[in-house]
C-alpha cells in the first residue's frame, strides 16, 4: 500500500492507493498517518479526513490559606498552612509546587517553597515579630490553571509592658527566626537598608549554587546580591564586575552590614558576597554548594556600598 497524496486544508485529506483499483473503495489505512493511527477510508471516494488534535484546557485549582487570620505573641510559633484543591469536585490536588510569600515595603516576596501532600495541604512554621501576611502562589502545569490564594494575616500581640526592641535586637531576632530551622518574618522597618538587605539573604539559605541562575529557587554569587537588593528596590546589574563598579568604595575594615565584599581585583572579581558582620558573608559560594553564611577567608577584599 502507498499513500498517494497528503492534502492540508484545515482538515487533512489523505488518498490511499491499494495497487488494485477495485471499485470498492474498502482500503484501510494501516500505517500511522501523522501520529495519529490507523484510519478507515470513506467507501466513495477512497480518502480519509483526519480530525485535528486538540489540547485540553487546563483544569481551575483553588488555594486557600487553611489559618488565614491568627493572632500569637512576638516571636511565638505558629503553624501557617495552605489547602489546593479542585472546585469542582473538591478533591485535593497532591504533588503540587506552590511558593509561599510575604508582603514586604517593596512589594510580594517569595522565601519559600512547599510541596502538597495527599490531602493537598502544606504548612511551614512562622515566628513573626511584627503583623506579617502571606500568601500562596501555584505558577500552573499543563493539566491545572495557576492560581494565587488570599492573603492570610499573622497578627502579633501588643506588649504594652515591655520596652519595645531597639533596631538591632529586633533585627537580629528576625534574622535568628529567618534560618533554615525557623521561617521567613517581615525584618522591622526601623532596620537600615543593609541589615534588611542580609535579612532577605538568610532566607535563601540552603538554596544550591547554579551558575547563571538567578533565583529564587538557585542563585550564583552574583545574583543572590542583585535578587535581595531588588526586593528592596534598589537596582543593582547582573554581574560581579558590574556590581563592583555600580556601588561606592568603602575603605577596608570599615565595612558596616549589608556592605558587598569582593574577592578579586577590579576587572577581574572572581566572588563576592552581603556583609552579615563578625567577618562574615552570606553567598553563594560554588557548584555543589548552597547559599550559606561564610567566614571571610583573606584580608585581599574590596568593599563597595549600596546606597
Amino acid at each position: 500500500m502507498a499513500i498517494s497524496g497528503i492534502a492540508l486544508a484545515g482538515s487533512l485529506d489523505t488518498t490511499t492507493d491499494t495497487g488494485t483499483d477495485t471499485g470498492t473503495g474498502d482500503a484501510t489505512v494501516t500505517a500511522d498517518v501523522l501520529g495519529r493511527g490507523p484510519q478507515a477510508a470513506d467507501p466513495t471516494t477512497g480518502q480519509i479526513r483526519i480530525a485535528p488534535v486538540t489540547t485540553p484546557a487546563p483544569s481551575d485549582a483553588s488555594l486557600v490559606v487553611s489559618n488565614p487570620d491568627v493572632t500569637v505573641n512576638a516571636d511565638e510559633p505558629v503553624e501557617v498552612g495552605f489547602q489546593m484543591t479542585d472546585p469542582a469536585t473538591g478533591r485535593p490536588l497532591a504533588d503540587q509546587d506552590i511558593l509561599v510569600q510575604a508582603q514586604f515595603p517593596a512589594g510580594w516576596t517569595t522565601f519559600k517553597a512547599l510541596r502538597t501532600d495527599a490531602a493537598g495541604n502544606s504548612s511551614y512554621t512562622a515566628r513573626v515579630l511584627t503583623t506579617t501576611q502571606v500568601r500562596a502562589v501555584f505558577n500552573g502545569t499543563p493539566a491545572l490553571k495557576g492560581v494565587t490564594s488570599d492573603a492570610g494575616v499573622i497578627r502579633v500581640r501588643p506588649q504594652a509592658a515591655a520596652p519595645a526592641p531597639s533596631a538591632g535586637q529586633a533585627f537580629r531576632a528576625a534574622v535568628r527566626t529567618a534560618l533554615p530551622a525557623a521561617p521567613a518574618t517581615a525584618p522591622p522597618a526601623t532596620s537600615t537598608l543593609g541589615q534588611r538587605a542580609v535579612y532577605l539573604a538568610s532566607l535563601q539559605a540552603g538554596k544550591p549554587y547554579v551558575y547563571g541562575a538567578t533565583g529564587p529557587y538557585s542563585f550564583d554569587c552574583s545574583s543572590l546580591i542583585q535578587y535581595v537588593f531588588k526586593q528592596l528596590g534598589r537596582s543593582l546589574p547582573r554581574t560581579t564586575n558590574q556590581q563592583y563598579a555600580a556601588t561606592a568604595r568603602v575603605a577596608r575594615g570599615s565595612e558596616q552590614v549589608g556592605d558587598l565584599i569582593f574577592f578579586g581585583e577590579p576587572g577581574n572579581i572572581y566572588h563576592m558576597g552581603l556583609y552579615a558582620g563578625d567577618g562574615k558573608i552570606w553567598a553563594a559560594p560554588k557548584t555543589g554548594d548552597v547559599v550559606k553564611l561564610q567566614t571571610i577567608w583573606t584580608s585581599s577584599y574590596s568593599v563597595g556600598r549600596v546606597l
